[in-house]
């Protein structure tokens, strides 16, 4: 993928239409190219690898198209939709028969943008042409559908029997549950540019947390959408919209009292959740969700650096540059001890929480071997779920690898018990 196609992949429509314009006015009057390449990988043995138990083939999970759909799960099943508008129960028990391993399909006529979130016995997603959905977990029927102002972007976030989502539009909804009546909306000016996607909200009694495109962190009242305080924890700079794009494109995390925040040309900032104070920030730019243990947050910036904080004070931790330019996902937490992510080259890789260090790796690639542009990645028990841009779903199985059964040969299970969830 050339640069232009990147940016182009992470910028709404309109925003991309301007920014085409102006690299291309740039580019007659040079003829210098921006290249990333990868940083190679280091040998390494790894002690675990992933085993594969089934796989689907869907359709095509265009990376334009990606940044609001996840995997979906509860004990029996994973749900998983497809920007042509395909969504798919699976049961997560292995089958002899690819046949038997979907339990239903449901195809809609607008594309699929946003979801499936599990709302007790219902599954809500949104659609390129601003149509919020709930559908039976059990057959697929449609429950109720609502029609809201603009695509709906982000994945809808479930509490107390309301569901909140945000469209393209600069607006948040609150809808009811149970019925799909929209309860209030709240309204935001956007700026001219921003990132393609929109991070859910997060709630905590009662009021709700949203990042918004123009550097700003609000937090609403649940009940009302009254603004109870907004604070701006990324400043616009530069002469054109591309240098002051400040996307707060990372879900917000509330954990330990305080609000962590990461933008895209902003900051990493930890907030008062109750007043939205700054504690404390550092200059980093990122717009992929992060993770905050009891004494670290984890994240990857704009370039898949990998870094660690300390939470009390902000203070840099480590700091790694072995997968610079390899177009890392989201950052996940495997366990107590390590973190899970996945690059666009068909690896996986768990990282040591204590200096980041790389605790081990395994390659993964569908039937057709291709696949090596992963687009989301989710773990469940001792099982990892990957879905790539061709559309292919897999289930794999953690397992030792045959390098530690060599070597350890007296317990082959013990590095799976260590490293279980």
């Amino acid at each position: 993928m050339n640069m232009i196609n990147l940016i182009g992949s992470l910028l709404k429509p309109q925003t991309f239409v301007w920014l085409m314009v102006s690299m291309l006015g740039l580019t007659a009057c040079s003829s210098a190219k921006i290249v990333r390449v990868p940083t190679p990988l280091a040998e390494m043995s790894s002690p675990l690898e992933l085993q594969r138990d089934w796989q689907l083939t869907l359709d095509q999970f265009a990376y334009s198209d990606s940044e609001g759909l996840y995997f979906g799960a509860d004990d029996q099943q994973v749900y998983f939709a497809t920007p042509s508008g395909l969504l798919t129960a699976v049961t997560k028990s292995t089958k002899t028969r690819w046949q038997d391993q979907i339990v239903w399909q449901q195809k809609f006529d607008q594309p699929l943008i946003s979801g499936p979130t599990v709302e007790e016995e219902n599954l809500i997603l949104g659609t390129a042409k601003g149509s919020l959905i709930a559908l039976s977990k059990k057959t697929g029927q449609l429950v109720w559908q609502t029609q809201l102002s603009s695509e709906v972007l982000s994945r809808a976030v479930v509490a107390d029997g309301d569901i909140y989502v945000r469209t393209v539009d600069g607006k948040l909804n609150a809808v009811k549950a149970s019925t799909g009546k929209v309860k209030w909306v709240v309204d935001h000016q956007l700026p001219n540019l921003s990132l393609r996607g929109i991070a859910p909200i997060t709630i905590h009694d009662d009021v709700v947390y949203v990042g918004w495109e123009s550097g700003y962190v609000e937090a609403l009242s649940a009940k009302s959408g009254e603004r109870l305080w907004r604070t701006q924890v990324a400043i616009p700079k530069g002469r054109t919209d591309l240098e002051r794009m400040v996307d707060l494109q990372s879900q917000l995390i509330l954990t330990q009292g305080r609000l962590f925040v990461l933008g895209y040309h902003g900051q990493l900032v930890s907030l008062n959740p109750q007043t939205g104070n700054l504690y404390w920030s550092k200059p980093v730019s990122g717009f992929r969700d992060f993770v905050v243990d009891e004494s670290r947050v984890y994240l990857v910036d704009e370039d898949d650096i990998l870094s660690a904080f300390d939470v009390a004070n902000g203070t840099e931790v480590w700091r790694k540059d072995a997968y610079k330019y390899r177009v890392l996902t989201d950052v996940l937490s495997y366990n107590s001890d390590q973190l899970l992510l996945a690059d666009g080259q068909g690896y996986v890789f768990w990282i040591d929480k204590i200096d980041g260090s790389e605790f081990a790796r395994s390659r993964v690639s569908n039937n057709y071997g291709t696949g090596d542009k992963i687009v989301r990645v989710m773990q469940d028990d001792n099982r990892i779920y990957i879905q790539d841009v061709d559309g292919i779903v897999s289930a794999y199985r953690i397992k030792p690898s045959n390098w530690y059964l060599f070597k350890h040969p007296e317990d082959p299970l013990k590095i799976i018990q260590k490293s279980a969830p």
